[in-house]
């Protein structure tokens, strides 16, 4: 069954991650998705990240009525900083058509990651493009990626352009939230009073 693995922070979990995960499934046909929230995330700013724990279970809330999705706690479990690498190396034993979801930004940087080529080696990239003008960087640089034997998809689906951020501050400012949160994570940030 081809696999794929969706890394992020999901600080919180939105609806476009959904629509861009099942709009993947339904493209590339693939059998699973599998959001992986980071425990903490390499570039980015940890005291502004909720809990690890609750992105988890806000997760698992926005993918309980998709069957290809799923939620992962590997890196949570693994606990400090996660090399993608590492995580491929325990799923790849488990699934033998191992794909990796990525942004443009992400795709662009993809060369100075820990042990890059082995992330080549043993998944297929797929590729979000935001725009035409990404879609374009991306195939350039997939031509310089080719020569470490990578293999990558480019979606013809764009990038939603809900942001994490805007979401966090529309909380911390008491406005609503419901056109880019499943239900029940907007309760679960209540009830635990994330994001204040």
């Amino acid at each position: 069954m081809k696999t794929a693995i969706l890394g992020g922070s999901f600080n919180p979990v939105h609806l476009d991650h959904i629509k861009l995960a099942l709009s993947c499934v339904e493209e590339f046909k693939l059998g699973k998705i599998i959001f992986i929230p980071t425990y903490k995330t390499p570039l980015k700013n940890n005291s502004e990240i909720a809990n690890a724990d609750d992105r988890l279970n806000m997760c698992k809330l926005a993918v309980k009525d998709f069957k290809t999705l799923e939620v992962s706690d590997i890196e949570i479990k693994r606990k400090g900083f996660s090399y993608t690498s590492d995580t491929i190396k325990a799923f790849v034993k488990e699934y033998n058509n191992l794909h990796i979801i990525v942004g443009a930004d992400m795709f662009m940087t993809l060369d100075q990651w820990h042990e890059f080529e082995y992330i080549f080696k043993n998944a297929t990239i797929i590729a979000y493009p935001r725009n035409d003008f990404d879609c374009e960087k991306l195939k350039i640089k997939y031509d310089e990626y080719k020569k470490y034997g990578c293999k990558a998809l480019v979606s013809k689906h764009r990038v939603g352009d809900i942001s994490s951020t805007l979401i966090r501050q529309k909380i911390k400012n008491g406005q609503d939230v419901s056109a880019f949160l499943d239900e029940d994570v907007i309760k679960y940030i209540k009830e635990h009073n994330l994001y204040r």
